[in-house]
Protein backbone atom coordinates (compact mmCIF):
# COMPACT_ATOMS: atom_id res chain seq x y z
CA UNK A 1 0.00 0.00 0.00
CA UNK A 2 1.28 3.55 -1.06
CA UNK A 3 1.13 6.42 1.49
CA UNK A 4 2.26 9.54 2.68
CA UNK A 5 3.06 10.46 5.88
CA UNK A 6 2.48 13.94 6.84
CA UNK A 7 5.68 15.41 8.90
CA UNK A 8 4.37 18.65 10.11
CA UNK A 9 7.37 20.54 11.36
CA UNK A 10 6.00 23.97 11.31
CA UNK A 11 2.42 23.43 10.24
CA UNK A 12 0.72 22.72 7.12
CA UNK A 13 -0.63 24.72 4.97
CA UNK A 14 -1.62 24.20 0.96
CA UNK A 15 0.97 25.85 -0.72
CA UNK A 16 3.90 24.04 2.25
CA UNK A 17 1.63 20.82 0.45
CA UNK A 18 2.01 21.27 -2.89
CA UNK A 19 6.16 21.97 -2.63
CA UNK A 20 6.24 19.33 -0.64
CA UNK A 21 4.55 16.65 -2.84
CA UNK A 22 6.53 18.27 -6.18
CA UNK A 23 9.50 17.75 -4.03
CA UNK A 24 8.74 14.30 -3.75
CA UNK A 25 7.99 13.29 -7.20
CA UNK A 26 4.92 15.15 -9.07
CA UNK A 27 6.09 16.59 -11.79
CA UNK A 28 6.50 20.81 -12.26
CA UNK A 29 5.90 20.79 -15.19
CA UNK A 30 2.11 18.74 -14.53
CA UNK A 31 1.63 21.69 -11.51
CA UNK A 32 2.25 24.62 -13.88
CA UNK A 33 -0.04 22.95 -16.42
CA UNK A 34 -2.83 22.52 -13.86
CA UNK A 35 -4.86 26.31 -14.01
CA UNK A 36 -5.27 25.65 -17.99
CA UNK A 37 -7.26 21.63 -17.07
CA UNK A 38 -9.12 23.96 -14.67
CA UNK A 39 -10.24 26.47 -17.05
CA UNK A 40 -8.44 28.83 -14.69
CA UNK A 41 -6.10 30.79 -17.82
CA UNK A 42 -5.57 33.84 -15.49
CA UNK A 43 -3.58 31.73 -12.68
CA UNK A 44 -0.02 31.19 -13.08
CA UNK A 45 2.49 28.83 -10.97
CA UNK A 46 6.15 29.10 -10.23
CA UNK A 47 8.39 26.98 -8.37
CA UNK A 48 11.23 27.80 -7.27
CA UNK A 49 13.96 26.09 -4.65
CA UNK A 50 14.58 28.29 -1.34
CA UNK A 51 16.60 27.27 2.02
CA UNK A 52 14.84 27.75 5.34
CA UNK A 53 17.43 27.68 7.93
CA UNK A 54 19.91 25.91 5.30
CA UNK A 55 17.17 23.35 4.44
CA UNK A 56 16.67 22.97 0.74
CA UNK A 57 12.33 23.29 -0.19
CA UNK A 58 10.41 23.74 -2.68
CA UNK A 59 8.38 27.03 -2.84
CA UNK A 60 5.22 27.68 -5.02
CA UNK A 61 3.77 30.46 -6.00
CA UNK A 62 0.46 31.19 -7.37
CA UNK A 63 -0.08 34.29 -9.19
CA UNK A 64 -3.52 35.89 -10.49
CA UNK A 65 -5.62 38.94 -10.73
CA UNK A 66 -7.12 40.71 -7.66
CA UNK A 67 -10.67 39.12 -7.40
CA UNK A 68 -13.75 40.24 -5.82
CA UNK A 69 -15.74 37.40 -5.37
CA UNK A 70 -16.89 34.73 -3.00
CA UNK A 71 -17.74 31.67 -4.32
CA UNK A 72 -19.92 29.15 -2.76
CA UNK A 73 -19.47 25.57 -2.54
CA UNK A 74 -21.49 24.90 -5.56
CA UNK A 75 -19.34 27.40 -7.85
CA UNK A 76 -16.19 25.27 -6.51
CA UNK A 77 -17.85 22.40 -7.41
CA UNK A 78 -18.43 23.34 -10.81
CA UNK A 79 -14.68 24.15 -11.85
CA UNK A 80 -13.86 20.59 -10.42
CA UNK A 81 -16.68 18.90 -12.67
CA UNK A 82 -15.44 20.80 -15.84
CA UNK A 83 -11.53 20.46 -15.08
CA UNK A 84 -9.76 17.85 -17.11
CA UNK A 85 -8.42 15.91 -14.50
CA UNK A 86 -8.76 12.15 -13.55
CA UNK A 87 -12.31 11.18 -11.43
CA UNK A 88 -10.37 10.33 -8.44
CA UNK A 89 -8.43 13.33 -8.28
CA UNK A 90 -11.65 15.51 -9.00
CA UNK A 91 -13.38 13.49 -5.74
CA UNK A 92 -10.23 14.06 -3.75
CA UNK A 93 -10.65 17.18 -4.36
CA UNK A 94 -14.63 17.04 -3.45
CA UNK A 95 -14.36 16.39 -0.30
CA UNK A 96 -11.68 17.83 1.04
CA UNK A 97 -13.93 21.37 -0.18
CA UNK A 98 -16.57 19.49 1.30
CA UNK A 99 -15.05 19.44 4.81
CA UNK A 100 -13.87 23.21 4.44
CA UNK A 101 -17.81 23.90 3.53
CA UNK A 102 -18.94 21.45 6.84
CA UNK A 103 -16.24 23.72 8.78
CA UNK A 104 -17.40 26.78 7.80
CA UNK A 105 -20.93 26.20 8.35
CA UNK A 106 -20.73 25.36 12.03
CA UNK A 107 -18.58 28.15 12.39
CA UNK A 108 -21.76 30.31 11.57
CA UNK A 109 -24.69 28.21 11.93
CA UNK A 110 -25.60 27.60 8.38
CA UNK A 111 -26.10 24.87 5.90
CA UNK A 112 -23.07 24.18 3.31
CA UNK A 113 -24.85 25.27 0.76
CA UNK A 114 -25.15 29.06 1.59
CA UNK A 115 -21.41 29.53 2.63
CA UNK A 116 -19.39 31.42 1.16
CA UNK A 117 -16.00 30.88 0.88
CA UNK A 118 -13.57 33.95 1.96
CA UNK A 119 -9.27 33.09 1.96
CA UNK A 120 -10.12 29.56 0.73
CA UNK A 121 -12.15 30.42 -2.10
CA UNK A 122 -9.28 32.21 -3.35
CA UNK A 123 -8.16 31.51 -6.70
CA UNK A 124 -4.74 30.39 -4.89
CA UNK A 125 -6.41 27.89 -2.67
CA UNK A 126 -8.64 26.54 -5.36
CA UNK A 127 -5.48 25.83 -6.68
CA UNK A 128 -3.81 24.63 -3.90
CA UNK A 129 -6.19 21.67 -3.09
CA UNK A 130 -7.17 20.80 -6.58
CA UNK A 131 -3.26 20.48 -6.75
CA UNK A 132 -3.12 18.62 -3.97
CA UNK A 133 -5.52 16.55 -5.35
CA UNK A 134 -3.98 16.07 -8.95
CA UNK A 135 -0.24 15.36 -6.43
CA UNK A 136 -1.96 12.04 -4.68
CA UNK A 137 -3.67 10.86 -7.09
CA UNK A 138 -0.58 11.08 -9.73
CA UNK A 139 1.81 9.79 -6.41
CA UNK A 140 -0.98 7.10 -6.22
CA UNK A 141 -1.48 7.28 -2.44
CA UNK A 142 -4.02 5.13 -0.85
CA UNK A 143 -3.50 6.28 2.72
CA UNK A 144 -2.23 9.52 4.53
CA UNK A 145 -0.54 9.98 8.28
CA UNK A 146 0.02 12.39 10.66
CA UNK A 147 1.57 12.81 14.11
CA UNK A 148 0.69 15.59 16.49
CA UNK A 149 0.49 18.99 14.91
CA UNK A 150 1.79 21.80 16.26
CA UNK A 151 -1.06 24.78 15.40
CA UNK A 152 1.30 28.22 16.22
CA UNK A 153 0.25 30.68 18.54
CA UNK A 154 -1.05 34.77 19.39
CA UNK A 155 -3.89 35.66 16.53
CA UNK A 156 -4.15 36.04 12.95
CA UNK A 157 -6.41 38.27 11.07
CA UNK A 158 -9.02 36.57 8.87
CA UNK A 159 -12.78 37.35 7.63
CA UNK A 160 -13.81 37.08 10.93
CA UNK A 161 -12.03 39.43 12.65
CA UNK A 162 -8.48 38.83 15.05
CA UNK A 163 -9.11 35.70 16.12
CA UNK A 164 -6.56 33.55 18.25
CA UNK A 165 -4.82 30.80 16.75
CA UNK A 166 -5.89 28.59 15.56
CA UNK A 167 -8.91 30.23 13.27
CA UNK A 168 -12.42 29.13 14.11
CA UNK A 169 -12.62 27.18 10.85
CA UNK A 170 -9.19 25.32 11.46
CA UNK A 171 -10.01 24.72 14.67
CA UNK A 172 -12.81 22.70 13.68
CA UNK A 173 -11.32 20.81 11.04
CA UNK A 174 -8.74 19.69 13.67
CA UNK A 175 -11.10 18.55 16.44
CA UNK A 176 -10.44 14.92 17.08
CA UNK A 177 -6.70 15.49 15.89
CA UNK A 178 -3.69 15.88 19.05
CA UNK A 179 -2.80 19.60 18.68
CA UNK A 180 -0.16 21.44 20.18
CA UNK A 181 0.39 25.08 20.63
CA UNK A 182 4.18 26.56 19.32
CA UNK A 183 6.89 26.24 18.61
CA UNK A 184 6.43 30.00 17.48
CA UNK A 185 3.65 32.84 17.87
CA UNK A 186 2.46 32.85 14.33
CA UNK A 187 -0.42 30.60 12.58
CA UNK A 188 1.51 27.65 11.53
CA UNK A 189 -2.08 25.58 10.05
CA UNK A 190 -3.99 26.98 7.93
CA UNK A 191 -7.89 26.45 7.13
CA UNK A 192 -6.61 24.42 3.80
CA UNK A 193 -3.87 22.42 5.13
CA UNK A 194 -6.25 21.77 8.36
CA UNK A 195 -8.90 20.47 5.67
CA UNK A 196 -6.30 18.32 3.85
CA UNK A 197 -5.85 16.50 7.02
CA UNK A 198 -8.99 16.09 8.29
CA UNK A 199 -10.35 14.81 5.02
CA UNK A 200 -7.28 12.66 4.61
CA UNK A 201 -5.52 11.75 7.46
CA UNK A 202 -5.17 9.16 9.93
CA UNK A 203 -3.53 10.41 12.97
CA UNK A 204 -0.99 8.06 15.25
CA UNK A 205 1.08 8.68 18.61
CA UNK A 206 3.47 6.26 16.99
CA UNK A 207 3.60 6.30 12.86
CA UNK A 208 3.67 2.35 12.04
CA UNK A 209 6.54 0.95 10.14
CA UNK A 210 6.63 1.66 6.20
CA UNK A 211 9.46 1.57 3.61
CA UNK A 212 10.33 5.20 2.26
CA UNK A 213 10.54 5.56 -1.57
CA UNK A 214 11.24 9.73 -1.39
CA UNK A 215 10.78 12.25 0.81
CA UNK A 216 10.54 15.98 -0.18
CA UNK A 217 10.30 19.74 1.53
CA UNK A 218 7.64 22.06 0.72
CA UNK A 219 8.31 26.09 2.24
CA UNK A 220 6.01 28.07 3.90
CA UNK A 221 6.51 32.11 3.22
CA UNK A 222 7.65 32.78 6.80
CA UNK A 223 11.42 32.88 8.33
CA UNK A 224 11.31 31.79 11.57
CA UNK A 225 14.79 31.59 13.96
CA UNK A 226 15.92 28.12 14.86
CA UNK A 227 12.92 26.66 12.96
CA UNK A 228 12.74 25.94 9.48
CA UNK A 229 9.47 26.91 7.88
CA UNK A 230 9.15 23.44 6.06
CA UNK A 231 6.41 20.91 5.56
CA UNK A 232 8.45 17.32 4.79
CA UNK A 233 6.71 14.51 3.38
CA UNK A 234 7.51 11.05 3.10
CA UNK A 235 6.36 8.52 0.39
CA UNK A 236 6.35 4.86 1.30
CA UNK A 237 4.99 1.45 0.85
CA UNK A 238 3.42 -0.86 3.50
CA UNK A 239 3.58 -4.55 4.07
CA UNK A 240 1.20 -6.99 5.03
CA UNK A 241 0.03 -4.52 7.53
CA UNK A 242 -1.90 -1.77 5.88
CA UNK A 243 -1.21 0.47 9.15
CA UNK A 244 -3.82 1.55 11.75
CA UNK A 245 -6.10 3.96 11.52
CA UNK A 246 -8.83 5.61 14.22
CA UNK A 247 -12.51 5.29 13.89
CA UNK A 248 -15.60 5.98 16.02
CA UNK A 249 -17.19 3.73 17.72
CA UNK A 250 -20.73 4.54 17.97
CA UNK A 251 -23.17 2.14 19.59
CA UNK A 252 -26.72 2.73 21.87
CA UNK A 253 -29.18 0.62 23.98
CA UNK A 254 -32.31 -0.15 22.72
CA UNK A 255 -35.31 -2.10 24.69
CA UNK A 256 -38.44 -0.57 23.29
CA UNK A 257 -38.11 -1.11 19.42
CA UNK A 258 -39.51 -3.62 17.15
CA UNK A 259 -36.61 -6.44 16.38
CA UNK A 260 -37.38 -7.15 13.23
CA UNK A 261 -36.34 -3.42 12.24
CA UNK A 262 -32.97 -4.04 13.33
CA UNK A 263 -31.55 -5.75 10.10
CA UNK A 264 -32.98 -2.92 7.70
CA UNK A 265 -30.97 -0.51 9.94
CA UNK A 266 -27.52 -2.12 9.85
CA UNK A 267 -28.06 -2.19 6.13
CA UNK A 268 -28.87 1.34 5.98
CA UNK A 269 -25.74 2.13 8.27
CA UNK A 270 -23.23 0.09 5.90
CA UNK A 271 -25.29 1.48 2.90
CA UNK A 272 -24.16 5.18 4.11
CA UNK A 273 -20.59 4.79 4.92
CA UNK A 274 -19.92 2.58 8.26
CA UNK A 275 -17.39 0.33 8.05
CA UNK A 276 -19.31 -2.64 10.46
CA UNK A 277 -22.28 -2.45 11.96
CA UNK A 278 -23.85 -5.51 14.23
CA UNK A 279 -26.37 -5.96 17.12
CA UNK A 280 -25.52 -7.56 20.34
CA UNK A 281 -28.63 -8.92 22.44
CA UNK A 282 -28.40 -8.08 26.10
CA UNK A 283 -30.70 -8.09 29.19
CA UNK A 284 -31.51 -4.60 30.23
CA UNK A 285 -32.81 -3.12 33.81
CA UNK A 286 -35.85 -4.40 35.20
CA UNK A 287 -35.39 -7.59 33.51
CA UNK A 288 -36.16 -6.31 29.69
CA UNK A 289 -34.63 -7.91 26.85
CA UNK A 290 -32.90 -5.08 24.32
CA UNK A 291 -30.12 -4.89 22.11
CA UNK A 292 -27.07 -2.65 21.83
CA UNK A 293 -26.63 -1.47 18.24
CA UNK A 294 -23.02 -0.71 17.30
CA UNK A 295 -21.45 1.16 14.50
CA UNK A 296 -17.59 1.44 13.06
CA UNK A 297 -17.33 4.65 11.38
CA UNK A 298 -14.84 6.96 9.62
CA UNK A 299 -14.06 10.36 10.81
CA UNK A 300 -15.78 11.88 8.34
CA UNK A 301 -18.71 10.33 8.28
CA UNK A 302 -19.33 10.78 12.20
CA UNK A 303 -22.78 12.80 11.72
CA UNK A 304 -24.11 11.39 8.89
CA UNK A 305 -24.10 7.76 10.78
CA UNK A 306 -25.50 9.61 14.27
CA UNK A 307 -27.58 10.72 11.64
CA UNK A 308 -29.32 7.31 10.64
CA UNK A 309 -29.52 6.24 13.97
CA UNK A 310 -31.30 9.01 15.40
CA UNK A 311 -33.67 8.72 12.73
CA UNK A 312 -34.14 4.91 12.24
CA UNK A 313 -34.20 3.85 16.51
CA UNK A 314 -35.82 4.65 19.15
CA UNK A 315 -32.59 6.16 21.01
CA UNK A 316 -32.23 9.46 22.87
CA UNK A 317 -28.48 9.05 23.12
CA UNK A 318 -25.49 7.73 21.70
CA UNK A 319 -22.35 6.98 23.39
CA UNK A 320 -18.79 7.43 21.24
CA UNK A 321 -15.28 6.29 21.34
CA UNK A 322 -12.37 6.50 19.15
CA UNK A 323 -10.85 3.12 18.56
CA UNK A 324 -7.87 2.39 16.56
CA UNK A 325 -8.39 -0.37 13.96
CA UNK A 326 -4.71 -3.28 12.63
CA UNK A 327 -5.34 -3.67 9.11
CA UNK A 328 -3.91 -6.05 6.63
CA UNK A 329 -3.49 -5.24 3.19
CA UNK A 330 -5.82 -6.26 0.67
CA UNK A 331 -7.16 -5.60 -2.61
CA UNK A 332 -10.32 -6.62 -4.42
CA UNK A 333 -9.47 -8.82 -7.71
CA UNK A 334 -11.80 -10.84 -10.19
CA UNK A 335 -10.91 -14.08 -11.29
CA UNK A 336 -12.59 -16.08 -14.03
CA UNK A 337 -13.94 -19.25 -12.63
CA UNK A 338 -16.47 -21.51 -13.82
CA UNK A 339 -19.29 -19.73 -12.90
CA UNK A 340 -17.74 -16.69 -15.18
CA UNK A 341 -15.93 -13.69 -13.56
CA UNK A 342 -16.33 -13.64 -9.78
CA UNK A 343 -14.86 -10.77 -7.20
CA UNK A 344 -12.82 -12.54 -4.53
CA UNK A 345 -11.12 -10.21 -1.41
CA UNK A 346 -7.23 -10.92 -2.04
CA UNK A 347 -5.67 -10.51 1.62
CA UNK A 348 -1.19 -10.74 2.60
CA UNK A 349 -1.30 -12.20 6.40
CA UNK A 350 2.40 -12.18 7.44
CA UNK A 351 3.69 -15.49 7.53
CA UNK A 352 1.33 -17.12 5.83
CA UNK A 353 1.56 -15.64 2.67
CA UNK A 354 -1.99 -14.45 0.55
CA UNK A 355 -4.96 -15.88 0.99
CA UNK A 356 -7.85 -15.74 -1.27
CA UNK A 357 -11.76 -15.45 -0.40
CA UNK A 358 -14.72 -15.28 -2.74
CA UNK A 359 -17.09 -12.19 -1.85
CA UNK A 360 -20.48 -13.42 -0.13
CA UNK A 361 -22.86 -11.74 -2.27
CA UNK A 362 -21.13 -13.41 -5.35
CA UNK A 363 -21.45 -16.86 -3.29
CA UNK A 364 -25.07 -15.82 -2.49
CA UNK A 365 -25.59 -14.98 -6.58
CA UNK A 366 -24.33 -17.77 -7.88
CA UNK A 367 -26.44 -20.37 -5.59
CA UNK A 368 -29.55 -18.75 -6.67
CA UNK A 369 -28.94 -18.83 -10.21
CA UNK A 370 -27.79 -22.59 -10.08
CA UNK A 371 -29.78 -23.18 -7.60
CA UNK A 372 -26.86 -24.98 -5.12
CA UNK A 373 -26.34 -25.35 -1.75
CA UNK A 374 -24.52 -22.38 -0.50
CA UNK A 375 -21.86 -23.71 1.24
CA UNK A 376 -20.82 -26.04 -1.72
CA UNK A 377 -20.42 -22.75 -4.09
CA UNK A 378 -18.20 -21.34 -1.50
CA UNK A 379 -15.65 -24.03 -0.83
CA UNK A 380 -15.95 -24.59 -5.06
CA UNK A 381 -14.98 -20.99 -5.93
CA UNK A 382 -11.80 -21.12 -2.48
CA UNK A 383 -10.80 -24.52 -4.84
CA UNK A 384 -11.06 -22.50 -7.91
CA UNK A 385 -9.36 -19.64 -6.20
CA UNK A 386 -6.45 -21.67 -5.25
CA UNK A 387 -5.62 -23.07 -8.81
CA UNK A 388 -5.13 -19.23 -9.40
CA UNK A 389 -2.63 -18.25 -7.19
CA UNK A 390 -0.73 -21.44 -7.99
Amino acid sequence: MRIVYFDCISGISGDMTLGALVDAGFPEEKLRELPARLNLPQVTISLEKVRKNDIAATKVKIEFPHEHVHRHLKDINKILDEAEITENAREIARRIFHKLALAEAQVHETSIEKVHFHEVGALDSIMDIAGAAVALDYLQIEEAWVKTIPVGGGTVKCAHGIMPVPAPATARLLETFTIKQGPVEKELVTPTGAAILATLATQYTDVPEFKVIKSGYGAGDAEFEGLPNVLRVFIGETGAHAGKDLVWQLECTIDDMNPELIPYIIEKLIDTGALDAWATSVLMKKGRPGFVLTALVPKDLHDAICDVIFQETTTIGLRKTMVEREKLERESIEIETDYGVVKFKKITRPGTGTQIVPEFEECRRIAVKEKLPLRLVYDRLVKMANQFIS
